[in-house]
């Protein structure tokens, strides 16, 4: 049997993407490995192009298996093959590069077999399954390359998620994450995201929803709405920031202003007390001042952020930011960046202090085991969890487990089931 291994870069829709691909080899019968490190003859480099740095580690890592595998195949995939196919090729020394219309026929174009559209289920090495369910977007922010990797909006068909998710639960998965480059943009037949999770809420052996990040401008008030209200749906909502700054927001040509995102994070807050709350951010963006900066500082020190994601502004050929006068030096923007991951730490150790405080349970999937046997895996609202080898108490990998948290180590919930 051959062996096929992947390395994936970027999101989660690029995750659920490499499930796809991985399904595809395994259909012609193919063993997926779980370690890029092993011995294989198929080694697929699953691109990101969001950023410089991301796309120059796709690339190294590419050479560098080329170099350490010689005999064996080596492919690059996704975003950065789209943008800068013949020059991620030279660079790299692959014996393939596949575009986003082509990755899905990798089996079949590098053994130059009859291509079969039959459609398969994604093949997730993890206990969380990730549902794709659009493509594409077209808001065609400044800074942003993903509009012309990924093309326009395009959704799959409610139906077709709906039985991917019930095959999902039949194969014994208990949540799935629902995906895309742009989830607020779903629309089938006048069916929306909302629209997708309740369809979804009713497959019996799906325990748990999660959504990737939406954003603002879409349908996020009915998504909390639904969130509040559901016993299935995990209480995590990540909305893009990228800057607390009106004049910077309008740069990167987003979609709300400064005091809209406020408005909408005091809305979830008031609809779900605890609820998990993540966001993106960009610092360095071409114009950012002082004032700037110090505007997103106070905003996201304002609110009880769980999870933060900060990136120092990257250049990116082809989009407006390239061109825009005022760049900020790369210093200044590292500055930043470990500025806010700073405060991002200190607002993850507030909100681990009020679960606390509040003395609520968390529910916990087991997706893995530490050395010393503790459970590790997520809360419904998306914290990193310990949950502590007990007498007396059998924690099994892919099981949804309930308790009070103890303390937070480690930026863990430590979580013990033998204490009552």
């Amino acid at each position: 049997m051959k062996t096929v291994t992947f390395k994936t870069f970027g999101c989660r829709l690029n995750q659920a993407e490499t499930a796809l691909m991985q399904a595809k080899f395994k259909a012609f019968n193919y063993e997926i490995l779980n370690d890029f490190r092993a011995d294989a003859d198929v080694y697929v480099i699953h691109t990101c192009t969001i950023t410089g740095n991301a796309e120059k580690s796709c690339v190294q890592v590419a050479r560098s298996t080329k170099r350490k595998h010689p005999n064996s195949i080596v492919v690059l995939a996704g975003c950065a093959v789209e943008v800068n196919r013949d020059e991620i090729l030279e660079k790299t020394g692959a014996d393939f590069v596949f575009d986003q219309s082509e990755k899905y026929m990798m089996p079949q174009l590098i053994e130059s077999l009859p291509l079969n559209e039959n459609r398969v289920l994604p093949y997730f090495l993890s206990t969380r399954a990730l549902v794709k369910v659009q493509d594409g977007c077209n808001f065609f922010c400044s800074y942003c390359i993903v509009p012309y990797t990924r093309g326009k909006p395009k959704s799959r068909p409610l139906t077709e998620i709906v039985d991917e998710v019930k095959a999902f639960g039949d194969k014994g998965y208990k949540e799935v994450v629902i995906t895309g480059a742009n989830i607020g943009c779903y629309s089938d037949e006048g069916k929306k995201l909302v629209n997708v999770i309740e369809e979804l809420e009713k497959i019996e052996l799906i325990k748990r929803i999660r959504i990737s990040s939406i954003e603002l401008s879409t349908t996020e008030k009915d998504i909390i709405d639904l969130m509040a209200n559901s016993e299935k749906f995990c209480n995590y909502l990540h909305f893009p920031l990228q800057s607390g700054d009106n004049d910077i927001l309008k740069a990167m040509h987003r979609h709300y202003t400064r005091e809209e995102y406020c408005e909408m994070v005091e809305y979830a807050l008031k609809k779900i007390p605890m609820v998990g709350l993540g966001a993106d951010v960009i610092t360095g963006l071409p114009g950012e001042d002082k004032n700037a900066f110090f505007n997103t500082y106070d905003l996201i020190n304002s609110f009880p952020f769980s999870n933060l994601h900060v990136f120092p502004y990257s250049k990116r050929k082809g989009t407006k930011a390239a061109d825009m006068p005022n760049q900020v030096p790369g210093n200044i923007s590292k500055e930043r960046t470990l500025e806010l991951i700073e405060l991002g730490e200190k607002k993850q150790l507030q909100y681990a202090d009020n679960w606390i405080d509040s003395g609520r349970d968390v529910e916990v999937l087991i997706e893995e085991f530490d050395k010393d046997g503790n459970g590790i895996g997520w809360t419904g609202e998306y914290s990193k969890a310990k949950v502590l080898k007990s007498p007396g108490v059998l924690l099994e990998k892919n099981t949804i487990v309930k308790g009070n948290v103890d303390k937070f180590e480690d930026s863990r919930f430590v979580i013990n089931l033998g204490v009552k």
